[in-house]
Formats: C-alpha cells, sequence, structure tokens
C-alpha cells in the first residue's frame, strides 16, 4: 500500500468479473491542490474544477492512448468553460472561466453549468487521426451526461458516481467511482441493480475518506464480484506549456501581429493554465522570425 495514501493522487484500475464489469476509484487531493491555488476559484467553481479533475483521469484511464486526453464544456452557465487535459502517463492540469458577479446566487451545478455541450478530446500527435465525442449538458449533474454519452455513442453500459468536498485545512478532495461493462460482453439489468444496491451502502463521508485503503473500500463494495485490483497509476499536477512552445507560436505571427502585442517594447504571454508568465524582449523576438 502506498504510504500517506490520504495526499497521493491515484487512479486505480479494477475488474469484477463475475458480474463483467471494470471499473476505475479515482481519488486526488494534493493534485486539487496544486491546480485550485492557481486562480482565485470561489468555493462552487472550485468544486466543479475539482470534480471536473478527478472525472478527467476516470475516463482517462479507460482508454490506451499515448497523448493528451481533453475534457472540455463550452456553456451558458456563470461557469461558461472548463478544460482537463489527463496525458497518458498520468500528467493532469485544468482551468474554468467563470463570471464572478454571477457565482454569489448560483451554486448547484445546474445553474452554475447551464446549457452547452461536454467534449471528449484524444490527440495522439499528427500521425494519428484526433478522435472526438461530443454531448449536449442537459442533465443536473455531471453524472448522467456521461453515462448517456457511453450509452449511446460506445454502446457501453456506465455508471459514474462523483463527490468532493472541501476539508477543513480549505483544500479540496474529489473521488471518482467509475463502473463500465467489459467490451463484447453483456451485463443484465439485475447485475445493475444489485450493484447500485451494494454502492447505495457507501456513504458521501467514507467515499472521500482517503485514509481507508483503496483496497478496504472495493473490497467491502465488491467482495462478491470477485473483486481484482491492479497496481494503481500515479497523478500529478503538471502543465504542459513551455517557453519553447510559445516561441513556436510566435513563428505563426507577423511581425506587424508581434509588433501589436507589444507592451514597452517587451511581449508578456500567461499561460491560462498554470498562470506562468513567459516574457519576451524585441531581441528575443528578433531571434524568433
Amino acid at each position: 500500500m502506498i504510504e500517506d495514501a490520504e495526499h497521493i493522487d491515484l487512479s486505480i484500475p479494477f475488474l469484477l468479473p463475475q458480474f463483467s464489469l471494470r471499473g476505475r476509484l479515482i481519488r486526488l487531493h494534493t493534485l486539487n491542490k496544486e491546480i485550485l491555488n492557481q486562480h482565485p476559484y470561489p468555493d462552487p467553481v472550485a468544486k466543479v474544477l475539482a470534480e471536473f479533475l478527478a472525472v478527467g483521469a476516470g475516463l482517462a484511464s479507460l482508454l490506451k492512448y499515448k497523448g493528451v486526453f481533453t475534457l472540455q464544456t463550452k456553456t451558458s452557465g456563470s461557469v461558461n468553460f472548463v478544460v482537463v487535459d489527463v496525458t497518458h502517463d498520468g500528467n493532469i492540469r485544468g482551468y474554468a472561466k467563470f463570471n464572478s458577479r454571477e457565482i454569489l446566487q448560483k451554486g448547484d451545478f445546474k445553474d452554475l453549468i447551464g446549457k452547452g455541450y461536454l467534449a471528449f478530446t484524444v490527440d495522439q500527435g499528427l500521425k494519428i487521426e484526433r478522435y472526438q465525442g461530443i454531448v449536449t449538458l442537459e442533465h443536473e449533474t455531471l453524472a448522467p451526461t456521461i453515462e448517456h454519452y457511453f450509452d449511446q455513442s460506445e454502446q457501453l453500459e456506465t455508471k459514474i458516481f462523483i463527490a468532493s468536498e472541501k476539508t477543513e485545512e480549505g483544500a479540496w478532495k474529489s473521488s471518482v467511482l467509475l463502473l463500465q461493462q467489459m467490451p463484447s460482453e453483456k451485463v443484465e439489468e439485475e447485475t445493475w441493480t444489485y450493484v447500485d444496491s451494494l454502492l447505495a451502502t457507501l456513504s458521501h463521508k467514507e467515499f472521500l475518506d482517503f485514509s481507508t485503503p483503496y483496497e478496504t473500500l472495493l473490497y467491502r463494495l465488491f467482495h462478491e464480484g470477485d473483486v481484482t485490483v491492479f497496481e494503481p497509476l500515479s497523478l500529478q499536477a503538471k502543465c504542459r506549456c513551455s517557453k519553447e512552445r510559445i516561441k513556436t507560436f510566435l513563428t505563426t505571427l507577423s511581425s506587424d501581429e508581434i509588433e501589436g502585442l507589444l507592451e514597452k517594447g517587451r511581449l508578456k504571454i500567461t499561460c491560462e493554465f498554470c498562470n506562468h508568465v513567459y516574457e519576451f524582449g524585441r531581441q528575443d523576438l528578433m531571434t524568433i522570425h
């Protein structure tokens, strides 16, 4: 078991062969703190982003890819844009845009997000066609939207459970439990009903108690499904921005366009994800062009 489990961010794969289901348990704590501290998010926005980070990690873990999985919304709500990137090796970054004037009056998911869409994208580089799936955000919470997408677009019945809370120290925990029928397997309705009854025994407090070893939690819930737990993937907050990436972008701009961006002879570009500021002087820009 990994030490200091309370502060380790993990994606834990498991199988329930007796139920023909595969699953993922996601636990995020330190990662949330690092990402959420990069911007002054009000609590309702922090809660939404913390849950999206866990959901993004869970969905990415179901895929076989080498590149970046992106979960993204564009909506009419006071939280009008949320994006989470997850690389195949567990690096995660996330960002949310919001209208601060509206946030104070609105707290639940539906009011915060409003109408719009949720997009799933897998980018594996120039040599492999990019995959994208889109689903309308029309439910009261995030979980049924994702379940509907997998049921309709992938023909894989899926259940996802999402929870988050702010700790006494002011940090956010988030957790996701994801169950999905194994490809080429059929799961009877009675099985899903039984699994639902097992999950009904899991309290919000227990779900977010990361001091309980993940093996213990999964065995308590699913020992009748002959649960098999595999080695977890460690997750970490890590942005993909760099000065070299920005230089590459700047080569696509004309000299006049760059000149228009200068302030007092310097160009400042801020990464929306991590808030890191990159500065370029005229001499730097001359070497780029």
